[in-house]
């Protein structure tokens, strides 16, 4: 199981959108990352405990060249189960006649790094470039994503990251070619994809970020950026009813989301469905008070429908907050 089918189980069985389980499990693994680059340990009661541990200097193999490798110490992430996590795997039927004793290893192979133990550093070395990432320390997280894939040159998710970051730099020819090698190693990767129509969009490649967020559409119908990002792009392109469609399906996912309701808004302004345009501008005040284009197009639409009473009002509000 991976993270992806982890968040459609999770959110299966809670009966939630895909989107709020990736962001609390996102939210959950930055935390307890951002806690073991301390030194703290974390105790999830009944379950186990994540901590550091030190492996003291030893000699590996490379095993590409059979060259003996000096490796110094270093820090590693350690999990430890706690006693009922232990019982319920325990639960388990055991293979009949399975031999439990010991087992001899060849003592080269003991030095030598497992791919299970390569794939629990690659896993840390992720988390801590998501917590760099979330925090805006850019340069530090792509050092820390370009480290990955020096050890892993074909990982998706760390390429497509780090196209992420230079994206939210600038350099929009540097992200899209680290996307296009993402999607290289891995088509359906359903982030980059979406990382991808976000860049087209700013470049004016329309058709392009309809193609590729369509395609993460066919996968996850429900993806909240998804749905969010084609909205735009149909308002953008003045396929009004196909935005509010998409935007709907959004704000099915997350009715929280200020931004949903701001687009959808402008949407209906554009149909001139104005009982509805002020009904999601209206929301968008309650989740944001000090938005000021709600106010600036709520004043426009009471002004349209001759309403000039409750025009004067919303102006007057948005003075009062120094808006205007």
């Amino acid at each position: 199981m991976n993270r992806d089918s982890l968040v459609k189980e999770v959110a299966s069985s809670l009966q939630v959108s895909r989107h709020k389980v990736r962001v609390v499990l996102n939210g959950l693994l930055s935390e307890v990352t951002e806690a073991m680059h301390r030194d703290e340990k974390v105790n999830l009661h009944r379950f186990g405990a994540f901590n550091v541990k030190v492996r003291k200097a030893r000699t590996a193999r490379d095993l590409n060249t059979n060259v003996e490798l000096r490796l110094n110490d270093r820090h590693i992430p350690h999990f430890m189960p706690f006693d009922t996590l232990k019982d319920i795997v325990a639960q388990q039927s055991s293979v009949s006649g399975e031999q439990t004793g010991p087992v001899a290893v060849d003592p080269v192979q003991q030095v030598e790094e497992t791919p299970r133990e390569r794939s629990d550093e690659i896993s840390a070395m992720m988390n801590r470039a998501e917590v760099l990432a979330n925090k805006g320390k850019i340069e530090q997280a792509i050092q820390q994503y370009s480290r990955i894939l020096e050890r892993q040159p074909r990982h998706a998710t760390a390429t497509g990251s780090l196209g992420r970051m230079f994206f939210r730099l600038g350099a929009q020819e540097t992200a899209l070619e680290h996307y296009n090698r993402a999607l290289g190693n891995d088509p359906g990767h359903l982030d980059t994809l979406a990382d991808r129509a976000e860049l087209f969009v700013e470049t004016g490649q329309y058709e392009d970020a309809r193609t590729d967020l369509l395609r993460v559409l066919e996968h996850d119908p429900y993806s909240y950026r998804a749905c969010y990002l084609l909205g735009v792009l149909y308002i953008t392109i003045g396929t009004y009813d196909d935005a509010i469609r998409v935007l709907s399906r959004a704000l099915d996912v997350d009715r929280t989301k200020a931004e949903v309701h701001l687009q959808l808004g402008k949407a209906y302004c554009h149909v001139e469905k104005h009982t509805e345009a002020i009904e999601h501008f209206e929301a968008l005040l309650r989740h944001d008070p000090r938005n000021e284009q709600a106010y600036r197009y709520l004043g426009t639409i009471y002004d349209k429908i001759k309403q000039a009473d409750k025009a004067l009002e919303i102006y007057r509000k948005s003075n009062e907050i120094g808006l205007v």
